[in-house]
This record gives C-alpha cells, sequence and structure tokens, in this order.
C-alpha cells in the first residue's frame, strides 16, 4: 500500500516540471544547433548524412564538436581527437591488452559510437563490415569501435573530397 506524504505531492510535480522544461530546452537547443549548421555547413551536413543511418542531428553535433576538418591532417587525427584511439599497456616484456584512450572530446566519441551502431544496423557497407568483425571474434563493442574507425574515415574522405556517400560494388 501507497504511503501519502504531503512533502512528496509538493516536491514530484515540481520534479516532473523541471524535467519537461529541461527536455523542451535540449529540443530547443538540437534545434538551434541543427538550424546553425544548416545555414553555415549545410554542405557538410548534406555530405554526412548522405550515409545511411545519420540523422541531421546526429551529423550536426558531430560536425559541431570537431569544428572544421581542416584542423585534422589526417583522420587519424579525428580519431585521436575523439579518444577512439587504441593505448597499448607493456611494460618490460608484459603487453596487456589495449583500450581506447578516452583521451579526446567525450562528446564527440559519444556522437560516433551512436552513428556507427546506427549505421551498421541500416546501411549495407558498414552492416558487412561490422558482422565480418564480430565473426573476426570481437565483442560488440569492438566490433563497433572498428566500424567507427571506418566510419570516421569515410566521413573523413567524403570532406575532404567534398563528396557524398554513395555504395558502388564492382
Amino acid at each position: 500500500m501507497a504511503s501519502v506524504n504531503a512533502a512528496k505531492e509538493l516536491i514530484l510535480p515540481e520534479k516532473i516540471s523541471t524535467l519537461l522544461y529541461v527536455i523542451e530546452r535540449q529540443n530547443k537547443i538540437t534545434e538551434i544547433l541543427v538550424k546553425f549548421c544548416e545555414e553555415t555547413v549545410v554542405n557538410d551536413l548534406q555530405i554526412i548524412t548522405s550515409i545511411k543511418g545519420i540523422s541531421d542531428q546526429t551529423g550536426a553535433t558531430f560536425l559541431a564538436e570537431i569544428g572544421n576538418i581542416t584542423n585534422f591532417p589526417t583522420a587519424k587525427g579525428v580519431i585521436a581527437y575523439a579518444g577512439i584511439d587504441p593505448t597499448v599497456h607493456q611494460s618490460g616484456k608484459f603487453e596487456g591488452k589495449s583500450k581506447i584512450s578516452k583521451r579526446g572530446n567525450r562528446h564527440l566519441r559519444r556522437v560516433i559510437f551512436l552513428m556507427a551502431k546506427h549505421v551498421s544496423r541500416e546501411d549495407t557497407l558498414f552492416k558487412t563490415y561490422y558482422e565480418k568483425r564480430k565473426k573476426e571474434g570481437l565483442s560488440f563493442k569492438e566490433a563497433i569501435l572498428a566500424t567507427a574507425h571506418k566510419l570516421i574515415r569515410v566521413i573523413f574522405a567524403m570532406l575532404k573530397n567534398r563528396s557524398y556517400f554513395s555504395t558502388q560494388t564492382n
């Protein structure tokens, strides 16, 4: 049986109101971010979203976090900036398991992870690559990170060459 507490009855509506306000503000900020990206780097956003599985929202967030692609000389620079580059733990003859560095931008890392998850489900090229890596014995996270690395290399090349994504089989 539920207990009736006057304090809880007063607090709960306030907490709900605060939560609704935060959600509304988040949606508004996301809308402004997408609009900004559409106005300033509309071509970049269109290039990124030409990959099946990348939405306007994640594409805009990715562009906002990396800034100008010309700031990075190679795709490895973007990977390192996101903190998804591998690190090796070794001492003497011992070589431990490698993990991601997590030195970089955590927001960018999260967006890249989300983009990799979505493209590995929706785009045939990335889905095939993800499944290949899973068959090689990688765990879910390791296979998604491998897919994320491939995705970053593809996006980097697309933005540098100003070209749209197409899955052509020769």
